[in-house]
């Protein structure tokens, strides 16, 4: 039988001497070890690796920390607490957690449990110094999973040779015809040029061509040498056209989840909202260079500008950042901490592809993100001041940024702003007392009695109250500040390094940690001058759009492509995370992004790039050869059919009903001013204010969503959409049916086939380019003359007639689908 120091006792030996001397000899080998302190390989490393490593190790760094690395095992662990503190066994938490009887504490948390022994020789080894020799093996490992295929380094591969040299048209062709090559699939043919026509200008601009555009590029494209150079001129002309901002500005407003209200629970209006929406619109006509776009949304305040208006725009940018949703309803105890966490989630799902946020009480249980590298990204946000849209106990706004040169802002504010320092000074003092009040009463809850803690929940709730009612007085008097242009953006705050918040809850702190990047991308920090003097989101900007980055440019050419093709090269929702799929064609992806990066991040070179290729140019045909062995489409063989997105159905009725107001909108909603407001969370904010302009300027709240864009499949305004729904229901055939909207479009439609064609062969013919960028065929025609000879019939105005007509084209499959 083996005692607990692996001396060897005889268990028939029961006799009094037998039992003295062995005891004398544990004493023995303690006080030995004592004097001259445990060796740690001998006797603390074997340990640790037994009973330890398995969740503090090289694979798993559970809590934060390890104990096969000297710095780890003597550092903080994330909840703040040291697990050895050399020449203090009482105060070490590993040694509290190995002999601590609650099943919760107690470590290992299953399994065999440290013996006697083994307890005494760790606690010996701390209270020596806890002896760690330099040249202990370390049990280092590479960052968990980062030789997963998204961390990889860029590397632009070279373009596939492929046996039919002629078919490709640019680089895009070479690898995927060599995918279909070594697969024996052959391709679809081209789609007609009409149809083609149609699917690039909705892809580029969210709406059809017109019928003229229609007749003039089929009537080109009668050669070869005149079909490519229509297409070209016509993917300029479309790249250059306002519409195509619209159309890619609403795409990335779903990545953003924008919306024109707070979230909160009473889902306060944003009046300042459009300024950000119109920022983005604009800089995708402009083609600002990608990189360029995320540093001015990160850190756009902290770019130098040569004049107010370049320095307004840069400050709108950081709407992108304003834009995370708030939440609660109360002044004192805000959760500002729920705001950074969707900042955080929405910034790793939309620019790198990663489920960060799941770092936030935990170590990530499938991404190389650690809760550190979680609270390191936190404190960037942390040190910025985001502005308050107002909440059903502070009704006004607060904290937005003026966009007025300082002499024009002091002279409006200038005389409010020592009542407004001193109101606010009163209630951040009282606010940071309540917050230090509820995490010292968080930390001593468990070691007090009852009437403890009701003495302290009611001197909190006290000091709250006065936080209250000092908000509703700097509440009342920022109504008062005569009104000037602010933007919905950021600015920096009080530089702070984040602490951890053990398991996700604000109040309780753990270890700080440096601002810095996640370890799986480089890991890098702040230098101490930036972290003590700013935020460092202007840092952030620039690790997040380095070269060296493997994955921004990889995430947005995906994002592109899905957007083109209806499915990304990393199918699925763009996770690039373990859980997330595999790209069908990761030669193809890595070419583009580092094309992408090549050439100045230029999203219009990308669009060009794919739509020129000869696989965008293909028709939605089936070839039955290939439908056995790759019925997905995953070599693209022919190109997948898509619907319509819920704003293009819109904007193509309004178009075609001659009702579509194609000018932006450049001023706010009519939104009552804030000395007016009254939301609650029982009466949150819920006005709409219809237009007829495209449908990206209609106003999107995020509580309370209109019933048409539900009804078709629009973006969640409360999280990144990365794919939207593509759901076929009885709501959205009865609302072709049945909807006011659909009818009046219809009416409209049919006045203007009367008014600017002679005859019904002429007024079907231009209806049909219009709807579907194509004539009739005999036999349509006939039924279709058919059917407007039955409505002649059943009333005698020749608009209700046509109306009849025009309503059955919006109900056709190849009115909502693009081939």
């Amino acid at each position: 039988m083996e005692n607990p120091l692996g001396i060897m006792t005889n268990p028939t030996n029961s006799s009094r001497s037998g039992r003295t001397l062995h005891f004398a000899l544990i004493w023995v080998t303690l006080a030995v070890a004592r004097l001259a302190g445990s060796d740690f390989t001998a006797d603390i490393e074997p340990l640790l690796e037994k009973y330890c490593y398995d969740c503090h190790g090289p694979e798993k760094q559970r809590g934060g920390f390890r104990l096969d690395q000297r710095v780890s095992a003597l550092g903080e662990a994330d909840s703040g607490e040291r697990a050895v503190i050399p020449g203090s066994p009482d105060e070490s938490e590993l040694i509290s957690r190995v002999t601590s009887g609650d099943e919760d504490d107690q470590m290992p948390p299953k399994g065999e449990r440290l013996k006697a022994g083994e307890v005494a020789l760790l606690k010996d080894w701390i209270a020596t110094g806890a002896n760690w020799p330099e040249t202990a093996p370390a049990k280092q490992t590479p960052i968990q999973n980062s030789d997963h295929w998204s961390f990889q380094p860029l590397k632009e591969p070279p373009i596939p040779v492929v046996s039919d040299a002629d078919w490709p048209l640019n680089p895009i062709d070479s690898f995927l015809l060599f995918s279909r090559e070594a697969s024996g699939l052959s391709a679809s043919a081209e789609a007609a040029a009409g149809t083609l026509l149609r699917h690039v200008t909705y892809d580029l601009t969210g709406l059809p061509p017109t019928p003229e555009e229609v007749s003039r590029f089929i009537e080109a494209s009668r050669t070869p040498e005149g079909f490519s150079k229509a297409y070209d001129e016509a993917v300029t002309r479309l790249l250059d056209s306002s519409a195509y901002g619209e159309r890619w500005a609403r795409h990335w407003l779903d990545w953003a989840r924008y919306a024109d209200t707070a979230g909160d629970n009473s889902d306060f209006p944003i009046p300042e909202a459009y300024l950000y929406r119109n920022y983005v619109i604009d800089s995708f006509n402009a083609d600002l260079p990608y990189d360029r776009f995320l540093t001015e949304q990160l850190a756009g305040d902290l770019l130098p500008s040569k004049n107010q208006e370049e320095k307004n725009r840069q400050t709108i940018a950081t709407g992108y950042l304003a834009m995370a949703r708030r939440f609660g309803s109360l002044v004192e105890g805000y959760p500002q901490h729920l705001t950074i966490e969707d900042t955080i989630d929405n910034l790793g799902r939309t620019v790198l592809g990663l489920t960060i946020s799941c770092a936030r009480c935990h170590d990530h249980k499938f991404d190389p993100i650690s809760t550190r590298d979680y609270y390191g990204l936190y404190g960037f946000f942390a040190s910025t001041r985001y502005p308050f849209p107002g909440i059903e106990l502070f009704q006004t706004q607060r904290d937005l940024v003026p966009l007025v040169t300082e002499e024009s802002r002091a002279a409006k504010w200038g005389p409010f702003d020592k009542e407004t320092d001193r109101l606010t000074a009163g209630i951040n003092k009282l606010l940071a007392e309540c917050e230090s009040d509820a995490i010292e009463n968080a930390a001593k809850e468990s070691s007090l009695s009852v009437e403890e803690q009701r003495s302290l929940k009611e001197a909190l709730e006290k000091k709250m109250k006065l936080a209250r009612t000092a908000g509703e007085k700097l509440a009342d008097h920022l109504k008062k500040l005569p009104p000037i242009p602010v933007a919905y953006a950021v600015q920096d705050g009080a530089p702070v390094n984040a602490r951890v918040q053990v398991k996700g809850e604000p109040y309780r702190p753990g270890a700080e940690v440096p601002r810095k990047f996640p370890e799986v991308l480089g890991g890098i920090t702040l230098s101490p001058e930036t972290a003590r003097n700013g935020s460092g989101r202007l840092e952030l900007a620039g690790w997040i759009t380095d070269p060296a980055n493997p994955l921004t440019a990889r995430v947005i050419v995906n994002r592109v492509w899905q957007r083109h093709f209806g499915t990304g090269l990393v199918p699925g929702d763009g996770d690039f995370g373990l859980r997330g799929e595999s790209p069908t064609h990761p030669e193809l992806l890595d070419w583009l992004a580092t094309r992408f990066v090549r050439d100045g991040w230029s999203l219009k070179k990308l669009h060009r790039l794919i739509v020129t290729s000869r696989t965008y140019r293909l028709s939605s045909n089936e070839v039955d050869e290939n439908l056995a062995s790759d019925p997905d489409n995953h070599t693209y063989w022919r190109f997948p059919r898509q619907r319509l997105d819920a704003e293009s159905i819109r904007d193509t009725l309004l178009l075609l009903g001659g009702t579509l107001d194609p000018s932006p909108q450049t001023e706010p909603y009519p939104i009552p001013p804030s000395k007016d407001w009254k939301y609650t969370q029982h009466h949150p904010f819920k006005d709409s204010y219809p237009t007829n302009k495209r449908s990206i300027y209609q106003m999107t709240k995020r509580l309370t969503a209109d019933p048409y864009p539900q009804t078709f499949d629009g973006p969640d305004p409360n999280a990144c959409t990365a794919t939207r729904d593509r759901s076929v229901t009885s709501l959205q055939a009865l609302y072709f049916v049945n909807d006011p909207f659909v009818h009046e479009q219809a009416e409209g439609f049919a006045k203007a086939l009367l008014a600017s064609r002679k005859n019904d062969e002429d007024r079907l013919d231009s209806a049909f380019l219009a709807s579907f960028a194509r004539s009739p065929t005999n036999e349509e025609s006939a039924l279709l003359f058919s059917h407007l000879a039955e409505a002649r019939a059943v009333t005698e105005s020749e608009e209700a007639a046509w109306a009849s007509l025009t309503r059955t084209f919006f109900r056709m499959n190849e009115f909502l689908y693009l081939d």
